[in-house]
């Protein structure tokens, strides 16, 4: 990874997560100094969105807008190549909150579990087993697709109910793409919404964090008001410098509240 794709990786990661972590999707305290405990989505519609741009963090990414990167790689895996080497510059003291919150985020994404439902559809209780991470997949692409462009997460579901002795049969597969809207969708993303929004926003910090004394390092005072950055040789494209601009602005004035997910809302699936 150069330079300029480092700078990508991370802008793109500050944009996204601030598009689904905010006062306009999430009902956040008019105080931002209060520490938040639990969060809830402003409506069904604010949900929805929360989960189609949280998939775009941790699905792959594709190699025509980052070269380096390798088959399955993520935002978030490419995030923490980043914090293991990264190539701006800064202290390692400035990365280490990158990495601690990308390898939580990680970890948390990759726990398997299990969790008994009712399928009302197809009349079958079932004991599920999947990654926090594939139920994730299912629920962002549920919001994404219509129907007839949700083939690939059929398969995924029908392969999922079939290794938990549902034995479908083709004239019934359809049938439980709407088991995601309830069990995954209203228990998994309601129950986790805030654990989300905490790994979410700790991954801001973190690239916040990494940025900041770049940021000021860069930034050049020309007079009492107007001011720019000075841009590092590595970055020559038009494109890359709009984006470190944008990375730096960024870095300026952090507005997330911190969240720390009450410890009933930690556990269970």
């Amino acid at each position: 990874m150069n330079i300029q794709q480092e700078i990508r990786v991370l802008n793109t990661a500050v944009e996204l997560i601030t598009n689904y972590v905010n006062y306009s999707t999430c009902c956040f305290p008019e105080d931002r100094t209060e520490i938040v405990q639990t969060v809830l989505p402003k409506d069904n519609t604010a949900k929805k969105y929360f989960f189609i741009l949280l998939l775009e963090v941790i699905a792959g990414v594709n190699k025509e807008i980052i070269p380096s990167k390798e088959d399955g790689d993520s935002l978030l895996r490419l995030l923490h190549k980043i914090s293991i080497s990264p190539i701006l510059g800064g202290s390692k003291a400035s990365i280490t909150g990158l990495k601690r919150a990308v390898e939580e985020f990680e970890d948390w994404l990759n726990y398997e579990f299990e969790y008994d439902i009712w399928s009302a559809n197809i009349q079958k209780e079932l004991k599920i087993k999947l990654s926090r991470k594939d139920a994730i997949y299912l629920i962002g692409n549920r919001c994404k697709h219509s129907l007839t462009r949700s083939n690939a997460i059929l398969k995924k579901i029908t392969k999922i109910y079939n290794e938990s002795g549902a034995s479908l049969d083709p004239g019934t597969e359809v049938l439980v793409l709407e088991d995601i809207d309830t069990w995954l969708f209203d228990d998994f993303g309601g129950y986790h919404f805030t654990k989300l929004c905490e790994l979410s926003a700790k991954v801001y910090y973190g690239i916040v964090q990494y940025i900041r004394p770049i940021y000021e390092k860069s930034l050049v005072r020309e007079d009492g008001i107007k001011c720019s950055y000075t841009i590092p040789e590595g970055i020559t494209e038009q494109e890359s410098k709009f984006e470190f601009y944008e990375l730096l602005n960024q870095a300026r004035s952090p507005f997330l509240p911190p969240i720390e997910t009450w410890e009933h809302l930690v556990g269970r699936l």
